[in-house]
């Protein structure tokens, strides 16, 4: 028995060190050094999966995921966020061992100022035009300490290529631009950029600030006024060929925050009766009001969970032609209306668009309704579309709403 626990740790001890050995082994990248993007008409766009070549890759590596693919490397306590992610992958650097401000920062490990240090990116541009780009890049963070990346030219890592910083967006893909200083640890926007002193394939690279960091695809553009929205422009090639799109992976914000907790109680949109309410089943996830045909609608269910106190976590739908008004009563009594913001899509599912009421009681067998009215920016109405409603414990509606917007239209 002693002779077998002994090899047991030997093995053990063992795989722990061919772990290790492979991490440190580069990732085999998607394509080769044959593989060149082309700048056209003052933009040019790449997805973060398609780089040539990874190097200083000792202490951190960057990984894919997508549909079919997830690596266990060390600390990850976020899960995927493929929905919505731009040609239905991106890349993350692991191990992430600094989550929170309280994690230990180890220089030139789990964090690093210097560019080029840590977990390096490389990919070949043909720049049609000289001049000043802008460097957009999108990402998802969920907190502060994976929201920082560099970028540099053709070896080098001028001062307008360091700190790319995100602050606002979280817990979806979002774009920016903006350089952390000492005294706007948020950014500057418009200052991360980089100069093309000649038309010709130049060498465009990323370094790790932060390790967790989740990067899905950048953008060069020679107009300062430009902002990318969703996952904006497509791939153009100069020279190569690059692999099929990943797989899609389909998602439903509201299904992901009904079931964020056991002790979540969730009701469709689509479970309630639409017979002589003026609402229709829009796709397979909400309900709506046709506006050439009716203005408002109005809907009652039951409530047939226990009876208690809840958070009501109303999950409506953000539109871009107008706000529209949602009201929920329990037993005829008014709890509270409210409009979900406007968009810049066609329509958007988020936390942004729903609307919280804190320590509700409710009675098993309690009726339910809710009435919507369409919206109008003038020239086209909104169509009140809602989700569902999500019954939480006391103190947490507004933690579970922590989830990835839906992008439904308009990406």
């Amino acid at each position: 028995m002693k002779h077998s626990l002994v090899k047991l740790v030997a093995c053990a001890i063992l795989f722990s060190l061919n772990l290790n050995a492979q991490n440190k082994k580069p990732i085999k990248a998607l394509i080769d050094s044959n593989v060149v993007f082309q700048e056209k008409d003052g933009m040019v766009a790449v997805e973060a999966e398609y780089y040539y070549q990874q190097t200083a890759s000792n202490i951190r590596q960057w990984y894919r995921t997508s549909k079919n693919e997830q690596v266990n490397v060390g600390r990850d306590e976020d899960g995927k966020h493929i929905y919505d992610a731009s040609n239905n992958a991106y890349l993350e650097i692991l191990p992430d061992e600094r989550v929170t401000h309280s994690d230990k920062l180890v220089r030139g490990t789990n964090f690093s100022n210097k560019p080029g240090e840590v977990g390096v990116l490389n990919y070949q541009i043909k720049f049609n035009t000289a001049g000043r780009y802008y460097v957009w890049v999108r990402a998802f963070s969920t907190g502060s300490e994976d929201n920082g990346l560099h970028v540099g030219l053709n070896n080098e890592w001028p001062e307008n290529g360091r700190r790319i910083q995100w602050c606002k967006g979280k817990n979806e893909w979002t774009w920016s631009n903006s350089q952390r200083t000492k005294e706007i640890h948020c950014g500057i926007p418009h200052q991360i950029y980089l100069d093309i002193n000649k038309a010709g394939v130049h060498r465009i690279t990323f370094s790790m600030r932060e390790d967790g960091f989740e990067f899905d695809k950048f953008l060069l553009t020679k107009d300062i006024n430009y902002t990318p929205i969703g996952k904006d422009q497509k791939v153009v090639l100069a020279k190569g060929k690059l692999p099929k799109a990943f797989p899609e992976v389909k998602y439903s914000y509201f299904k992901t925050i009904a079931k964020s907790s056991k002790e979540n109680k969730s009701i469709a949109a689509q479970d309630f009766s639409i017979k002589n309410t003026n609402f229709y089943k829009h796709g397979k996830n909400w309900l709506a009001v046709h506006p050439e045909k009716h203005k408002e609608a109005t809907t009652r269910t039951s409530f047939n969970f226990e009876s208690g106190n809840y958070d009501i976590v109303f999950v409506g739908v953000g539109e871009n032609d107008g706000h529209s008004t949602f009201t929920l009563f329990i037993n005829d009594t008014k709890i509270g209306s409210y409009q979900p913001e406007i968009t810049k899509r066609l329509f958007v599912e988020g936390k942004p668009y729903n609307k919280t009421w804190e320590n509700i009681t409710l009675k098993k067998g309690d009726k339910i309704t809710v009435t919507a009215k369409v919206g109008t920016d003038g020239n086209e109405y909104t169509r009140a579309r809602w989700a569902g409603i999500v019954f939480t414990s006391v103190g947490k509606g507004k933690s579970i709403q922590n989830a990835p917007s839906s992008y439904t239209a308009g990406n």
